[in-house]
Parts: C-alpha cells; structure tokens; sequence
C-alpha cells in the first residue's frame, strides 16, 4: 500500500455531500477540492486474496487518515480503484463511494470515504 496527500475534486458542488449535507446548502463558499488521503496502490498477491489482507490494510490507511485529519485538515480518504466491477464493489462494500457510473474505457475510477 501506498499512501501521499492529495485530493478529491467535487464533480458537482450542489449534488455533493458533506457531513449530510450537500454543498449549496451552506451559507459559505467552498472550493472546488477537499485535501484528502490518497491510497496510491492497495494490492495484495494473488494468494492472499480473500483472507482479509486488503481489508486490514484499508483499515489501516483509515486510521493514518484520521490522524491526518487532526493534524493537517484532511477531509476524505480517497482510492484511485482499478475500473473493474469486482474492485469497485469491494470498495462500495467497504465504504467508499464514487460519482463514476460507467466504468466502459476507463483505467481507475475515483472513490472516496468522508473522515468522521
């Protein structure tokens, strides 16, 4: 697993969500991206696959950015993930969601989870 600041581009700011409520709801302007947590790679050998591996280290990656949050303002931990239904499930099933439907030419899709 890799992991580096970076952020998460809002596609849509009056669709977009923050603490339960959608940006063009708040009396304040905010900017076009949130700082964020980017999970550069989270891979473990074929082997390993469905034991858990890639859940504990996901697990982990949300502990560094809930520290992160504390520290430097970070908002959301964010996964650039393999553009393949199976990946993304495993993401959705995990937490995290994306503003990506069609999945059809692309390499990765982003997909994000708010801090608490």
């Amino acid at each position: 697993m890799t992991l580096a600041m970076g952020s998460l581009k809002i596609p849509d700011k009056c669709e977009f969500t923050l603490r339960g409520k959608k940006l063009g709801d708040y009396a304040k302007m905010f900017p076009q991206q949130f700082p964020a947590l980017l999970i550069g790679k989270l891979a473990t050998d074929r082997n390993e696959e469905g034991k858990g591996a890639a859940s504990l280290l996901l697990d982990y990656a949300a502990k560094i950015a809930i520290a992160a949050r504390q520290q430097f303002g970070c908002s959301h931990l964010i996964a650039h993930a393999k553009a393949t239904q199976k990946i993304v499930d495993w993401y959705k099933r995990k937490g995290l969601v994306t503003y990506v439907e069609d999945l059809t030419g692309r390499d990765s899709i982003p997909m994000y989870f708010e801090l608490p």
